[in-house]
């Protein structure tokens, strides 16, 4: 059995970070061909997923929806109105970015219906 120091498993923990997020990178360029060129999508989805971590997501489907959107939407999370709600108590805020993303896709649903 291996024995890795603390040190050695916050590498290797971090370059698993860094690989996922070079994964999503990959799906977001493939779905949104015009951010391959975009020099600060890199730093910005490596914040992002950072920022899930901080929020305790657990699960990778809102990890991905949530590097889609920072992706999109640059810094969205940052925003005054975001950060409050996906910070209030009383939910997970994985919880509550999946409450916003089901509002977002209904307004949406709502705009495309009157038109």
């Amino acid at each position: 059995m291996i024995s890795l120091t603390e040190e050695e498993w916050a590498v290797l923990k971090a370059r698993e970070d860094c690989n996922y997020v070079a994964f999503v990178r990959g799906d977001i360029v493939r779905d949104y061909p015009e951010l391959a060129d975009d020099p600060t999508l890199r730093d910005r989805l490596n914040a992002a997923y950072a920022q899930t971590k901080e929020l305790g997501f657990t699960h990778d489907g809102p990890i991905v929806d949530f590097l889609y959107v920072e992706a999109t939407d640059p810094g969205f999370y940052k925003t005054p109105v975001v950060a409050a709600w996906l910070n209030k108590p009383g939910v997970p805020g994985e919880q509550r970015f999946e409450m916003l993303l089901q509002v977002a896709r209904k307004k949406q649903q709502e705009m495309k219906e009157k038109h």
